[in-house]
């Protein structure tokens, strides 16, 4: 299918259109929307089930159940990925009948054996039209995608161990960015990280599939250099996902998750209400998540608080709110509140968990170590204060663990100071495989297998403004650090990513050509939040630049720390 009629890089406005254009294609009747399990998460993620439902759709349900007897009366506008899986639940469904009629939309490139064997079970030729709507990745927001790639994500990683099994995850990441870019209708120069076997790997078969395979697919006017996709490793910055966050959206995915469709998971908090248990935390949806969802956790305590103050204004209360708590009891007390207030009681109940996670795992102490490990300059007094750390029974393993992974990767020639780190650990009764991390981390991340300048110490530039920043302090301590993606997207916006470290492959712009106008940057091993954020910034400059983030997941530490263990498993 063509692209929407005004195709930018938001990438969620672009797949709320396919949707709406899907849905709106079987005219007449009322419909079911039928999904596998990869689709539905793509729906979920840019329109909420009553905008689903407003257009006369009856029923919304997984292609492989079946949990009613036929209805001939419903049309089925059938959503899903070309996989043989999918085909043969498919011609299950039409074998019996369920619905009167189908409409069939693949998420991606159907292959035409695909599209035969279909056929094949249409015996009463129910399937009224069949359809390519690129839309094959879960778009999180405006301009950060992710293929959700869950178990398989370790495997990713780790290219001198993939398998069959892992192959289809490499499939799957060729395929997403593959949809991306007939979304957008682009046609991009790619290039990736020269350290990385994965993003070579990942890169060269996705010029395959563009430049070769379906070349007349993806034949789509540009300006000379004007897109790029850069394809990176997780590895080459393996400090931001081990980082405590400090920004909402990026603060709940560390402390609760936040799952790819944008949902919280509040469960396990007894006290709260049954409609705050699963949360949604949308920036299409909530307008106060997105003015707040990069704000820092002091600021956003006054907006929460705000909203709150405005709320008993309108209803002329005079009860005094000063804490956290206070608010907490607050919406607890009034139901009034929570019917009439929307989006806030979800708010300050998580504003409430949040805070009181990070109390009682003393986050904020932890937090200050690990920004004085990966900013600072003082090798002896970061190492001092990481033993200190350590020594503290309040900070959790979790975080005590993070610290020492922090401190070998920022300072791995240090062999005695790391040896005498981990020994603490181990008499703390830390696991062995989770000491072994420590090896795992530089064996993947450490200064030999990098790309880019992680540390800012390669750089005369890096090394001094490093040191002009800890002689001029810094507004947050808890926020100074700036993922290695920040320098990245400007170096590439500048047009002066060096091509011996992010080398092209096949075609590249002629040497005078013009700077990208676009970069679509895809994170083999998962992307951040927090590179979301500088993302975000970045975007909001209007540098003439637009770039889009994507990931094989979006990671906080829980799953960065699992995914090296797997890696270390695999290895033994």
């Amino acid at each position: 299918a063509r692209a929407p009629s005004s195709v930018t890089m938001d990438i969620a406005a672009v797949h709320k259109e396919y949707i709406t254009r899907m849905l709106d294609a079987a005219k007449g009747g009322m419909k079911a929307l039928v999904c596998d399990e990869v689709t539905l998460s793509i729906v979920s993620a840019v329109m909420s089930q009553s905008e689903v439902l407003s257009r006369e759709v009856f029923l919304i349900e997984l292609l492989q159940e079946y949990p009613h007897d036929a209805m001939p009366h419903l049309k089925a506008v059938v959503f899903t990925r070309p996989t043989r899986d999918n085909a043969n639940a498919l011609k299950k469904q039409l074998r019996r009948g369920i619905y009167g009629e189908y409409h069939v939309f693949f998420s991606n490139i159907c292959p035409d054996g695909l599209l035969q064997d279909l056929a094949s079970g249409d015996d009463d030729e129910l399937v009224k039209q069949v359809q390519e709507f690129y839309a094959d990745a879960v778009a999180v927001d405006r301009h950060v995608f992710s293929l959700d790639v869950g178990e398989a994500n370790s495997g990713l990683m780790n290219p001198a161990r993939w398998t069959r099994n892992v192959g289809s995850a490499v499939d799957r990441c060729v395929e997403g960015i593959a949809s991306v870019l007939l979304s957008l209708k682009r046609r991009p120069f790619i290039r990736h990280a020269r350290a990385s076997e994965s993003a070579r790997r990942l890169a060269t078969d996705v010029y395959r599939l563009v430049y070769e395979q379906e070349q007349g697919l993806f034949d789509f006017r540009r300006g000379e250099g004007a897109a790029q996709l850069l394809i990176l490793d997780r590895f080459d910055d393996a400090v931001t996902p081990l980082l405590s966050q400090w920004t909402y959206q990026a603060m709940v995915h560390e402390i609760f998750g936040i799952s790819c469709t944008n949902r919280v998971d509040l469960r396990h908090v007894k006290s709260l209400s049954k409609e705050l248990r699963e949360l949604v935390l949308s920036a299409s949806e909530d307008a106060f998540f997105a003015e707040n969802m990069y704000a820092n956790y002091g600021d956003l305590g006054a907006s929460v608080k705000g909203l709150v103050d405005q709320f008993q204004q309108q209803t002329k209360m005079t009860k005094k709110i000063e804490s956290i708590d206070d608010m907490a009891r607050f919406v607890e007390s009034y139901p009034e509140f929570r019917a009439k207030s929307g989006n806030v009681s979800k708010h300050v109940a998580l504003m409430s968990e949040l805070s009181a996670v990070i109390s009682q795992r003393q986050l904020m102490a932890a937090s200050q170590v690990e920004q004085e490990v990966v900013c600072g300059t003082d090798r002896s007094g970061a190492f001092t204060q990481v033993r200190d750390a350590l020594r503290n029974p309040q900070i959790l393993e979790e975080e005590r663990l993070k610290l020492v992974l922090m401190f070998a990767l920022r300072y791995e020639n240090e062999q005695g100071q790391i040896q005498d780190l981990i020994q603490t650990l181990m008499s703390q009764g830390v696991s062995g495989a989770r000491l072994n991390l420590v090896r795992t981390i530089i064996k993947h991340g450490g200064e030999a297998a990098r790309t880019g300048d992680l540390f800012g110490n390669r750089s005369f530039l890096g090394r001094a403004s490093k040191v002009v920043g800890s002689l001029k302090g810094v507004e947050n301590v808890y926020t100074q650090h700036q993922p290695l993606l920040s320098s990245t997207i400007q170096a590439a916006a500048k047009g002066s990513l060096k091509p011996e470290d992010y080398p092209f492959v096949g075609a590249q712009p002629a040497p005078n050509a013009a700077k990208p106008t676009e970069l679509i940057v895809f994170i083999v091993g998962g992307a951040c939040y927090e590179e979301a954020k500088i993302v975000a910034q970045f975007n909001a400059l209007n540098s003439g630049v637009s770039v889009l983030l994507g990931g094989s997941t979006i990671l906080n530490a829980r799953t960065f720390i699992k995914n090296m263990l797997q890696i270390q498993e695999s290895e033994r």
